[in-house]
């Protein structure tokens, strides 16, 4: 209690900027978590803005990994490594927030099973913060379905779903719903349909309007609805972080309807085409789909995408490539060979129940 840390501060004649100041970052880690919380970049902002010139502090370097992993600034990531070891002079809070922002930032470099890891570390905090919670549910939730944990996931994504509505958070809301009907769009793409029908797109902004139209157009194409799912992608622009996954999805479409000539305009394009971190799995893909013969598609899944897959942790990427590799063995009556791959799989997959348990 902030009142009783004063009093007692106050009799042992300790300087008052000095209890101040450490109100005032105390005060810096809540509104980082708050504008966090509810995907404030004005707020945090304002607290980089404030505390950018001050170093060689814990709180202010957490509030700072914070700004980086909101931003997803990647040349940041030395303040993961840097606090780690500070971690034993850190409040439940403190080590928390911590854990978030870091479990946030490994997500960010696909590195889903160590994003995993500290998820669990979280869950054996003693103190909690309600908000930090539902972040964390929410982020459980997204890593799981990447990891294919999908039974625990889904308790999840009801807590988180019920933190977000206790405190009116209708941006985490829609969002969390959007990462939701991109699972079920290939699962169940009659289901994410209508769950999409609940979002309201007027209140997306740029990036989750764009992620709105592909798993619709992706839906839609699920479907066989071809047509409604080219109009869907034309409102994705060039300039989205959605532009490549729109040209793959693009890309199937004209091949289901013998579309040549849109192929090779496709093709011309993205061969061309220079990808970020967030482009390299969708280029990989792009790179599977011009693949002309299924022996050529056999060698890319065997030799790049899935090793691809592995190496960034993607599960559910990696099933998809299993699973149309044993489909091209068993074309050709390649049973044992379909087998071999399924066995690396299961394998691969098996390293998930080790960290759960």
């Amino acid at each position: 209690n902030d009142f009783y840390v004063k009093e007692i501060l106050e009799k042992m004649d300790v300087e008052e900027n000095i209890l101040s100041t450490s109100l005032k970052e105390k005060q810096y880690l809540q509104d980082t978590l708050e504008a966090t919380f509810y995907m404030n970049s004005a707020k945090i902002d304002q607290v980089y803005n404030e505390i950018e010139g001050i170093e060689h502090n814990v709180i202010i370097n957490l509030c700072k990994l914070g700004y980086s992993v909101y931003y997803h600034l990647d040349a940041k990531n030395h303040y993961v490594m840097m606090l780690e070891n500070l971690i034993t002079n850190m409040t439940d809070f403190e080590i928390g927030m911590y854990l978030y922002f870091s479990s946030v930032y490994y997500m960010q470099l696909e590195k889903y099973k160590m994003s995993l890891e500290f998820v669990l570390l979280y869950e054996s905090l003693r103190s909690k913060e309600e908000k930090l919670d539902a972040l964390f549910y929410e982020l459980s939730y997204i890593v799981k379905q990447r990891l294919l944990v999908k039974n625990s996931s889904n308790v999840d994504y009801e807590h988180a779903m019920s933190l977000f509505s206790k405190y009116h958070n209708v941006e985490r809301i829609m969002s969390l719903a959007l990462n939701k009907c991109h699972y079920l769009s290939s699962e169940n793409p009659k289901c994410a349909l209508k769950t999409l029908k609940t979002v309201k797109v007027d209140n997306l902004n740029g990036d989750m309007t764009d992620m709105y139209n592909y798993v619709k157009a992706t839906s839609e194409f699920s479907l066989g609805k071809n047509n409604n799912a080219v109009i869907t992608l034309s409102n994705i622009d060039e300039h989205s972080k959605f532009y490549l996954r729109k040209m793959n999805l693009l890309y199937e479409i004209c091949l289901a309807e013998g579309d040549n000539k849109t192929i090779d305009d496709i093709k011309q394009i993205l061969n061309h085409f220079t990808p970020v971190n967030h482009d390299i799995s969708s280029k990989v893909y792009f790179n599977y789909l011009t693949q002309e013969s299924q022996e050529s598609k056999k060698e890319f899944l065997r030799d790049i995408a899935i090793p691809f897959s592995i190496q960034v942790e993607d599960y559910k990427t990696l099933k998809i490539y299993t699973d149309i590799l044993m489909e091209i063995c068993m074309e050709s009556s390649r049973y044992k060979e379909a087998l071999q791959f399924y066995k690396k799989y299961q394998k691969e997959v098996s390293k998930i129940q080790k960290i759960l348990y």
